[in-house]
């Protein structure tokens, strides 16, 4: 452990020897971040382990070379986070009416590539999270396979193409898909894939308890479209059994995705025999009718789609489920119900202004006492608690707790107050009165840069910003500070506490890279101070 009364923030690779900044050749702290038309993509590993070292970042598409780093160069690099950080050049300004349109491509030896098509309309930041999916090891519910075809230069396929999960060790579930020869593969423009193929086909069944983890909002399906078109949306549903999903996948050597099949394309899944069919109150069986949706990754839209049927196979005693589709993308199979989007909604009334941290809340079942959902939201004067996703007609209840996410219990640590009975759907705010709630101890921030003798401080030379995080000591679990600027070098926070100690990384490029570190700092008092004093900030 550290006892630092004084720390000089090291800032570039020249200020001492015992300060290096790892990033060669890059001078960060004199090169302002693009923070405007910035991409964020989320890598992870669905079987929670950790990524690979070395992953390659290719860009493709019509307009991949208007897109840089947040540095404006085109060294692409996913960091240690597993973040990948892109954003429109300085001269690019996307609209709707001129969209930028690329395609993100992340390869590893051994796993599937991620091959991400983006469209930016707007200078608004995307964030966008992918899975990196471990071939010979994937998550204990998932499966995938990559196989190579061929089509000819209009997209037809010169021979019809079979691809099916591998049986893995332990996977009883697995799928397959059949593309017949002569399938025109079209891309969303309209335009022929051709050439030689990568075609991939990613299953999760049902077998373990968290099913829908794997699944695109994880049971969650937002706005969903009818099958009949021009229906009003079905909004927000959630799935009640899911018998799982597919993900089906086709590009060329260009890394031109196929969205469009000029005919019908069957896939097949065998199912876990013990899934409950909601409406008939037993087990499914064949000739049972499940209900289709599809997901696209690059919109965000779901739709229904015509459902397929359960068959049982004769040769293996399986059941299975078979569906025709036109399109690829992600499909999932379940029974799902429609929610409330939001409501009720909870106001509070409290002591607490400007207060960066989030209490712990409990939703209660007014009739039944029976917490739904747990969660930290903020509990500053005025502040608005919505409740998303919950069942129509139900009376809930909202309990807050002296009980934060970021140092836990606070003095008072048990319930704070119960608000008034609100319902679903209902989006008239109830008051809550959280008066009782105490006022955390504050930590101020100081970054304060200092120059030699008969030298001033040249602000225009700061960085532009410096994003902060800061984690328990040696746990690497890494949460956001906060973000200071060239103006604006002192900030209150609520999210440490005095007597524990914290290591903190700061970013000069909006996260792509983190550094400058200080590890094992002791908060011994309520100010947290970093000295900088280097002459290249000065004039």
């Amino acid at each position: 452990m550290k006892y630092l009364k004084r720390y000089v923030l090291c800032l570039l690779p020249f200020l001492t020897d015992a300060c290096k900044n790892p990033i060669d050749g890059v001078q960060l702290g004199f090169k302002d971040p693009i923070t405007q038309g910035v991409v964020e993509l989320r890598v992870v590993e669905p079987s929670g382990k950790p990524l690979p070292k070395q992953i390659s970042v290719k860009l493709a598409g019509p307009d991949a070379s208007r897109m840089v780093t947040t540095l404006n160069t085109n060294r692409y690099k996913v960091n240690a986070d597993g973040v990948l950080l892109l954003a429109a050049a300085p001269q690019s300004t996307p609209t709707a009416q001129q969209p930028l349109r690329f395609t993100v491509v992340l390869e590893s030896e051994g796993y599937l590539p991620v091959v991400q098509p983006v469209v930016m309309n707007s200078l608004n930041r995307q964030v966008r999270t992918v899975r990196f999916i471990n071939l010979p090891q994937p998550p204990t519910t998932l499966s995938a396979e990559l196989a190579a075809g061929r089509a000819g230069t209009d997209g037809s396929l010169t021979t019809t193409f079979t691809l099916a999960t591998p049986a893995q060790s332990g996977k009883v579930d697995n799928a397959s898909l059949t593309l017949p020869m002569g399938t025109r593969l079209t891309d969303r423009d309209g335009q022929a894939v051709g050439g030689e193929l990568a075609i991939s086909l990613v299953h999760t069944d049902t077998r373990s308890g968290n099913a829908t983890a794997q699944v695109p909002g994880g049971g969650l399906m937002q706005n969903v479209m009818p099958l009949t078109a021009g229906s009003q949306s079905l909004g927000l549903m959630r799935v009640s059994s899911l018998a799982g999903s597919i993900t089906i996948e086709a590009y060329n050597k260009q890394y031109q995705l196929a969205r469009s099949f000029s005919q019908p394309v069957r896939w097949t899944m065998e199912l876990n025999p013990a899934m409950q069919h909601p409406q008939a109150g037993r087990t499914v069986r064949a000739g049972d009718v499940i209900p289709l949706f599809s997901f696209d990754a690059l919109t965000g839209l779901w739709r229904q789609e015509k459902p397929g049927v359960v068959v049982l196979n004769q040769q293996t005693g399986k059941l299975e489920y078979q569906a025709d589709v036109l399109t690829a993308g992600t499909y999932v199979v379940a029974w799902a119900d429609s929610i409330c989007e939001v409501g009720p909604i909870f106001s509070v009334s409290s002591k607490l202004k400007n207060v960066d941290v989030n209490y712990r809340c409990e939703v209660v079942d007014a009739v039944t006492g029976q917490v739904a959902s747990t969660f930290y939201a903020n509990a500053n004067d005025g502040a608005q608690i919505p409740i998303t996703a919950q069942p129509r007609n139900r009376r809930l209840t909202l309990r807050v707790f002296d009980e934060t996410d970021a140092w836990g219990k606070g003095s008072k640590s048990g319930l704070i107050a119960e608000s008034a009975v609100g319902t679903s759907c209902d989006v008239t705010p109830v008051q809550i009165n959280l008066g009782t709630l105490p006022v955390p101890p504050a930590m101020k921030l100081d970054f304060q840069f200092s120059c030699p003798k008969g030298m001033t401080l040249n602000e225009a030379a700061l960085p532009a910003q410096l994003r902060t995080q800061y984690s328990e000591s040696g746990k690497n679990n890494w949460r956001e500070l906060v973000t200071l600027t060239r103006t604006q070098r002192s900030i209150t926070s609520y999210k440490l506490k005095q007597g524990r100690t914290y290591d903190l990384r700061a970013s000069t490029d909006g996260g792509a890279s983190w550094p400058y570190r200080q590890n094992e700092y002791l908060l011994d008092k309520a100010q947290w101070v970093f000295k900088v004093r280097l002459e290249a900030y000065c004039k």
